[in-house]
């Protein structure tokens, strides 16, 4: 007995019955098969073949018969002009003892009507802005459950920019877009689960990312910044990020910072235990380079090295500062060339006077505020308190 070709998306016993239930004869049954065949442009079996499965299957009780894939009984209807109506009638009625989906069968009618065959539309067939639409109305739990509704979905979603323009991962709490996700000790579904589809996506655009982690924690926090140093290092680009923020032991900071792409970073936001050679390490990253903006606190007595400075706009320090250091930071900010401003908080205070003093300033209308003689810049006291001012270009 011959087997019924395997190469076919026709469903050779399907055809038969249904054929039959028209009181069509094996001959006519034949003729429609071969203009299915060609439909689909495959090899037709001999009619002498067909014959012979086709007394087999009328043999056969169709009621233990697994359910048939009735797409070529549909092709078939559409290739001989039957209308969507009748042939839904006559396939529910040829096949009673099994369920045909209606909905399942108009969507293969009008498909074969307008000329497709087999192949099921798959998500990656419909056009970028579709999904485009559908992604931007999403908020960022609802963008992680569409990835998870089937593997085509996802690989057409992984082609658009994610919903994402913040993450915050803050001791052992991690928020993405203001959706907070509890990390604790379960790292694979607590970070990996939410961070990698994120990081992984080169269309990736962040505003914000923030780093804080617990100094020497052994616990969640120090596997949480193990896994996150690990999927950032194993990634082939790195991550556009507008805004990094973070308070973390100096290595951590230098693994996650040369993972974060120069030129699209524009503010650095550095607190925790930075001492200056921490800095003088850091200053030699080209993300620190093309940033603009700076928020730094430092461990230890003295400024940092000015020439490591000299590309920032604006730049906010908090350690200890002395007054020879206010003095060369003056000579030096006139001539940085995109310098705006310079805002100081000294944790150990400075005789106030003793600035003016040295630096012969001069009064002006606003209080506080003072003219440096034969330079571009002013010096503010903020609200009288010697331990905060700012130095700005005129």
């Amino acid at each position: 007995m011959p087997d019924p070709p395997s190469n076919s998306p026709i469903d050779l016993r399907a055809h038969v019955l249904y054929d039959n239930y028209q009181r069509i004869s094996a001959e006519k049954s034949y003729e429609n098969y071969e203009k299915l065949c060609e439909a689909i442009g495959n090899e037709a079996i001999s009619i002498e073949e067909y014959e012979s499965l086709y007394n087999q299957y009328l043999e056969e009780d169709e009621r233990d018969l697994p359910m048939p894939d009735v797409r070529g009984c549909i092709l078939s209807d559409v290739i001989c002009g039957k209308s969507a109506e009748k042939s839904i009638d006559d396939l529910c009625e040829a096949f009673k003892d099994h369920k045909i989906d209606k909905e399942d069968h108009e969507y293969w009618y009008k498909r074969f009507e307008n000329g497709h065959i087999f192949n099921r539309v798959v998500f990656t067939d419909f056009p970028e802005g579709v999904f485009g639409e559908i992604v931007e109305k999403c908020d960022i739990k609802s963008y992680l459950n569409l990835r998870n509704v089937s593997h085509g979905l996802r690989i057409a979603i992984d082609q658009l920019t994610p919903p994402c323009n913040h993450i915050h991962i803050i001791f052992n709490n991690m928020e993405v877009d203001c959706a907070e996700v509890y990390v604790d000790r379960v790292i694979a579904k607590g970070v990996l689960g939410v961070l990698e589809p994120l990081l992984r996506n080169r269309k990736l655009r962040l505003k914000d990312f923030w780093f804080h982690t617990i100094s020497g924690f052994e616990g969640a926090h120090f596997l949480c910044t193990k896994t996150v140093i690990n999927l950032l290092n194993s990634l082939d680009h790195k991550i556009h990020v507008e805004n990094f923020w973070i308070s973390a032991e100096p290595k951590d900071l230098m693994d996650i910072l040369r993972c974060l792409k120069p030129g699209t970073l524009e503010q650095i936001n550095i607190a925790g235990r930075c001492k200056n050679y921490d800095i003088n390490e850091i200053a030699q990253m080209d993300q620190w380079k093309q940033a603009k903006h700076l928020e730094l606190s430092v461990v230890g007595n003295g400024f940092p090295p000015m020439d490591h400075f000299l590309h920032f706009s604006t730049i906010e320090f908090s350690g200890s500062i002395t007054l020879p250091d206010i003095v060369n930071l003056c000579k030096s900010v006139s001539k940085w060339p995109n310098f705006e401003h310079i805002e100081i908080d000294n944790e150990e205070g400075l005789n106030k006077e003793e600035v003016k003093r040295v630096l012969n300033l001069q009064p002006t209308a606003s209080p506080e505020v003072y003219t440096i003689p034969n330079s571009n810049l002013f010096i503010q006291f903020e609200r009288g308190n010697s331990e905060m001012l700012k130095i700005c270009k005129n």
